[in-house]
């Protein structure tokens, strides 16, 4: 049995399932109970918090979050308050927009209010259905802070957008679409900003619980006490977990807090 203080959650297909818009009705009922058992709950997601899904967000407005990491630790807060924050250097934006100018590449700007992009060009709407609503705004990183951004490239592409040397300034690039790679810093995880979050509450990483799906879930499993993978989630994710339970369509958050005795439930579904 593990009695976590802070139990986090990643979204997408741990919680949710963005191409259904399904959330499992159990996730409600599993949060209430968490803070019943005197356990914060929190988030830890690659998303900005303008991008939650809509289920997501009436769940959290319905029961509250105790803390919310997110576009990849860039960006923090416990109870609605900032605690961390990264922003991208101005000089480093410039810098890649001119390296997309350069080849008619598009891009785009991640900040805790909005998603912002330089066109909407074909292979934008390709990369972003399905995700979060978005607006034509190339000068908006001039008069907003931009903690991620979007490079829409192919990975034959890759090759000539880092030729321009944007890497060695302490960035890292991350694909998760065949035409789209996300661009933040080096050491941008969830990973940091659950270490953050955690030294400023004084909770010990060995106190803290999460669950996950996904490799950019493994730093994460790697930084805390105990880490739950989702049944359908990745192999190295399962390998690196200490519990694996069913996917989300089976209740698996649900299920997994009751059978380590992280809240006091009978199983999903059980009288």
């Amino acid at each position: 049995m593990f009695k976590p203080q802070l139990v986090f959650f990643d979204i997408d297909d741990t919680l949710f399932r963005k191409w259904e818009n399904f959330l499992p009705e159990s996730v409600l009922p599993a949060f209430q109970a968490l803070h019943e058992a005197g356990v914060m709950v929190a988030i830890a997601t690659g998303r900005s918090p303008c991008a939650i899904p809509t289920k997501v967000q009436a769940v959290i407005e319905a029961v509250g979050l105790d803390v919310l990491v997110s576009i990849n630790g860039q960006f923090n807060r416990f109870r609605g308050e900032t605690i961390a924050s990264h922003p991208i250097d101005p000089a480093d934006i410039a810098e890649v927009i001119r390296i997309c100018r350069a080849h008619d590449w598009d891009y785009g700007f991640i900040s805790e209010e909005k998603m912002a992009l330089s066109s909407d060009r074909q292979r934008v709407h390709d990369s972003l259905y399905g995700t979060v609503p978005y607006e034509t705004d190339p000068d908006y990183w001039q008069r907003h802070p931009i903690y991620q951004m979007n490079v829409f490239i192919t990975a034959e592409e890759e090759a000539a957008f880092t030729a321009g040397g944007i890497l060695q300034r302490g960035y890292q690039m991350i694909r998760w679409h065949p035409l789209a790679v996300d661009l933040l810093h080096a050491d941008g995880s969830k990973a940091r900003g659950i270490r953050e979050v955690c030294a400023v509450l004084d909770i010990p990483l060995a106190q803290v619980m999460a669950f996950g799906d996904e490799l950019n879930d493994l730093e994460m499993f790697k930084t805390v006490g105990f880490g739950v993978a989702m049944g359908d989630g990745r192999e190295e994710l399962k390998a690196l977990a200490k519990y694996v339970t069913t996917p989300l369509e089976a209740h698996g958050v649900f299920n997994a807090l009751v059978h380590l005795g992280v809240i006091d439930r009978k199983p999903w579904g059980v009288a």
